[in-house]
């Protein structure tokens, strides 16, 4: 069993956001095996670093989704998305510089957050995207 699951609970029902959190997910229970495993210092660096690159990536998909369907929530997904990305990268250059090392309470956070925020600030998101391409029902005006 994996340190963190998929289920379709963590669905947002909208493709490419479920592909990206799936993706999350993998590089989080990668980052949680090499810590168990005791890796290398530079297999976790390197871990980190896709964590991190993905992640802005993902964020680059979510913002621009909301800017485009003027998602009425955008600025306080935007700065749960900069908050995130502001600890990550201050991990990730302590990490670097041997300051700190990988603990079980850092995946365990990745873990909360991740799921925590799919399930309250994402569930919304993907909603009002689905709500955005479902078809009338009503006949066109003539």
């Amino acid at each position: 069993m994996a340190f963190l699951d998929w289920s379709d609970s963590l669905s947002v029902h909208y493709r490419l956001i479920d592909t990206d959190h799936k993706k999350l997910i993998d590089l989080i229970n990668s980052l949680h095996d090499l810590g168990e495993a005791g890796a290398a210092h530079s297999s976790i660096e390197s871990t980190v670093k896709q964590l991190t690159d993905f992640l802005k990536t993902h964020f680059m998909h979510e913002e621009t989704l909301m800017r485009k369907t003027a998602y009425p929530q955008i600025i306080p997904h935007k700065i749960e998305h900069d908050r995130l990305m502001k600890q990550l990268e201050d991990f990730g250059t302590r990490f670097s510089s041997e300051q700190v090392g990988l603990s079980q309470d850092t995946v365990m956070f990745l873990r909360t957050w991740l799921c925590d925020h799919i399930l309250e600030v994402d569930m919304p998101l993907g909603q009002w995207l689905t709500k955005l391409e479902q078809p009338t029902d009503k006949a066109p005006n003539p």
